[in-house]
């Protein structure tokens, strides 16, 4: 018999966030019952094992054997940091959130990482081109990467995707297309297509995005912090050096600059197609040994 698991949600009429429905994915196939719960909800329910995720609820805590916390630290709130020693188990998606919860009092802190969906399709042809996915975040380093095609004319063709309007400086409008909230079926297709995905992030509690394209098969340029250092090494990706940082919330916001965003992109497009097809696949590798290691790990914590 499976196990009566609560997951946290905002009652907002968005759905579900991507690490809910990952990890409802993954206990559902495993043979466990998933419930939700609002987190402001006065009344709940006994269950067995209770996730909180971004989110903490107290009420929820009280009715389940075991608790457990996955944060994304650059939204969690100063104010709930004296939860952390009450947790039974913290899931820590980075190393840097492995050592801020352990400094802050948390118990039997894991180092897990997190899943990422898998977008591969082998029937849409590569082409040498870049791709940024932006969606509604201002932590994508967009303007830094804007900027780069500002400075080196030489970049090749830039498609970012996004969920609002972004503005392309003049002169830029034949190199740089912005897609607006297309399809999932377009997106799919357009992060397949582009060889080069470049994903400078300031901060991830994961790294969604990344995983994403490292899933596709592309050479990923991204921030050289972490959590964005933990997905890429040099074998499969290009990493830019940090330039300035500040804090934000329980993280640090790291920027890079738009020349280094240029001469990293640079070096990914002069390889030849071969060595470009070569690394994405050990991206690729990469992204699938994390995936399973996760399910592995996360499905021992829970039933344990």
């Amino acid at each position: 018999m499976g196990l009566k698991i609560a997951l946290l949600s905002r009652d907002n009429g968005v759905g579900l966030s991507l690490d809910t429905a990952l990890l409802t994915e993954l206990f559902e196939s495993a043979g466990h019952e998933v419930e939700f719960h609002d987190w402001q909800a006065k009344e709940m329910p006994r269950t067995d094992v209770a996730f909180h995720l971004e989110l903490v609820s107290r009420n929820l805590a009280q009715f389940a054997d075991k608790n457990i916390a996955i944060l994304n630290l650059e939204w969690y709130p100063r104010e709930w940091m004296k939860y952390l020693p009450a947790f039974d188990q913290i899931w820590a998606k980075s190393h840097y959130a492995l050592r801020f919860c352990r400094n802050r009092g948390g118990k039997n802190v894991q180092l897990t990482g997190f899943l990422g969906t898998d977008l591969y399709d082998p029937d849409v042809k590569r082409e040498l081109k870049c791709m940024h996915l932006r969606g509604r975040s201002g932590m994508k380093g967009t303007e830094q990467i804007i900027g780069a095609w500002q400075k080196d004319s030489t970049l090749p063709p830039l498609t970012i995707i996004s969920k609002d309007e972004v503005h392309i400086p003049a002169g830029l409008e034949d190199r740089i297309t912005v897609v607006l909230s297309p399809s999932d079926e377009e997106r799919n297709r357009l992060m397949n297509e582009a060889e080069i995905h470049v994903c400078p992030s300031i901060a991830e509690g994961w790294g969604h995005y990344i995983t994403e394209a490292m899933s596709v098969g592309a050479i990923v340029v991204t921030t050289d912090a972490s959590p964005m250092n933990e997905h890429i090494r040099p074998e499969w990706g290009y990493l830019v050096g940090v330039t300035s940082t500040r804090n934000h919330h329980q993280a640090i916001l790291t920027y890079t600059s738009p020349t280094l965003i240029a001469e990293a992109v640079r070096r990914a497009a002069a390889l030849t197609p071969e060595r470009r097809e070569q690394i994405g696949k050990a991206a690729r590798a990469r992204f699938l040994k994390r995936n399973a290691e996760f399910k592995e790990v996360a499905l021992r914590l829970v039933e344990r």
